[in-house]
């Protein structure tokens, strides 16, 4: 409350002291009254904002430091893989392979015909034995 009534105070002092203006001589007709003033309300303005920052200061605003985590180093050992040593071994062949026929049943089934006048006919095809060829490895 203190500082703000000396700002008050001072201001005023300012705003009476340029009020009067320069001393006026009656014979002569100078008009230097409003120069006077405005160099007195400029005077009081930088007067009082000289006063206010001084009794008003601004927060000084500290931005913390960065915190810096140092991560610890990882090497890595090569894995060193053994390979398995692979003996091959000599194939003799004692056997071999004969081709051998076997009766093989076939279910009966639906078949699509032609017929004579060009349409789809389906007829039944009765199962059956075929023969088939298949090898067979003889040791």
């Amino acid at each position: 409350m203190k500082k703000m009534m000396t700002c008050a105070v001072a201001v005023a002092a300012v705003f009476a002291a340029s009020a009067f203006g320069p001393p006026h001589h009656h014979h002569h007709h100078h008009h230097g009254t409003g120069f006077a003033i405005g160099a007195g309300v400029l005077g009081a303005g930088l007067l009082a904002s000289t006063i206010y920052e001084a009794t008003h200061p601004r927060p000084v605003v500290v931005a913390p430091a960065p915190v810096v985590v140092a991560q610890p180093a990882v090497v890595q050992q090569p894995v060193v893989v053994q390979q398995p040593v692979v003996v091959q071994q000599p194939v003799v062949q004692t056997g071999h392979y004969e081709t051998r026929m076997q009766n093989v049943w076939v279910e009966g089934r639906y078949v699509d015909q032609v017929g004579a006048n060009g349409t789809a006919v389906r007829v039944w095809q009765p199962g059956h034995y075929e023969q088939q060829a298949t090898q067979v490895y003889v040791p």
